[in-house]
């Protein structure tokens, strides 16, 4: 015998391993399960029906929680995100919420279901890692500003070797003394640039914004930078996202030769959303493509690409060269769909 539709939809509702919420076009609570009622610790659903869902949320969640349902009552998309939930004996639990909405019949503003589970723990650990990593680079820190220190003194006595010396045999070993002291001397300041990789939780960066300002900032004498980017446009990605932009700007002005011009572009996919950094400028080789993001790559014995298709891959965003050799360099950053919003 097939169960009736209705009571197969109720006992679904009512077992979800989630708390699963029905709110109106306002956001008031119309139904809450089970398990939305073991989260909030309210013992009957009568106690919540008719108030606003922020009614249980922290202070500091609401503005963000109400401007994504707003977002999801528009577009009709589901949205992701974490909020606390202020429970009835006043204790906060973190929570990470869904939305989708479910249109009505004609004249009617249809409903949203919302379901969230506790992630208490699992935030609690997060914040444990990024102590930990933080902690971590105040070590790296000290001993980066003591390394310098020492590689300062040393190559101030190999100039002074160099001067003294007379023998042009040892006055070659030197220079390669030297060489390899400036080289370990660069690497290590370079460390400094992306010590904070991971330290910071990734977050909704604006991405327009943030490509204004970092192309305002970087020194590109001669180059013009045209940004064509959505306003408005936002990607989740970790905040170091501002130095991989810096980076693609300072490899064409380094590496582009003949490049005087980049072009900065967004546009919506089958795959996700794709931002390219396109220049004008000699190009990349077919057979150095790939090798371009390989660690230690080039005459500058660089890591940029390297550490920025790592940085990137962290929240799932992909990184190629797609550019035709004499004809320009071009970067896509491709972010899969639920990673960016407008």
């Amino acid at each position: 015998m097939v169960p009736d539709n209705n009571q197969l939809y109720q006992a679904l509702f009512e077992d979800a391993p989630d708390g699963m919420g029905v709110l109106d076009n306002s956001g008031d609570i119309l139904l809450l399960n089970r398990k939305a009622l073991e989260i909030t610790g309210y013992p009957d659903v009568a106690e919540l029906q008719g108030k606003n869902i922020v009614h249980i949320l922290d202070e500091a969640d609401q503005n963000m929680f109400q401007e994504s349902f707003s977002q999801v009552r528009s577009s009709g998309a589901g949205i992701v995100q974490k909020s606390g939930i202020r429970r009835k004996d006043g204790s906060l639990t973190r929570c990470e919420f869904q939305f989708s909405r479910v249109p009505g019949a004609a004249n009617s503003p249809g409903i949203v279901i919302v379901s969230f589970r506790d992630v208490s723990e699992r935030a609690r650990s997060e914040e444990a890692l990024i102590s930990a990593v933080r902690m971590l680079n105040r070590f790296n820190s000290i001993t980066r500003h003591d390394i310098m220190n020492q590689l300062t003194i040393l190559l101030g006595y190999l100039e002074l070797s160099h001067d003294m010396v007379t023998d042009n045999t040892l006055k070659e070993f030197i220079s390669r003394e030297e060489g390899a002291a400036e080289t370990i001397r660069k690497q290590v300041a370079f460390t400094k640039e992306y010590q904070d990789v991971g330290v910071n939780a990734p977050t909704w960066i604006d991405l327009f914004a943030v490509v204004r300002e970092t192309a305002s900032v970087v020194d590109h004498p001669g180059m013009k930078v045209e940004v064509r980017i959505d306003p408005g446009l936002k990607v989740f990605a970790d905040p170091l996202i501002r130095k991989i932009i810096s980076n693609f700007i300072e490899n064409t002005v380094l590496h582009g030769k003949t490049a005087t011009e980049i072009t900065i572009t967004s546009s919506e996919q089958p795959g996700g959303l794709v931002i390219a950094f396109s220049d004008n400028g000699a190009g990349v080789p077919a057979e150095d493509k790939e090798r371009i993001f390989t660690r230690g790559f080039g005459s500058k014995r660089g890591y940029g690409l390297y550490l920025a298709r790592e940085i990137l891959a962290l929240n799932g965003l992909t990184i190629a060269e797609t550019g035709e050799a004499g004809k320009g360099a071009r970067f896509e950053i491709t972010v899969p769909k639920g990673g960016y919003r407008v």
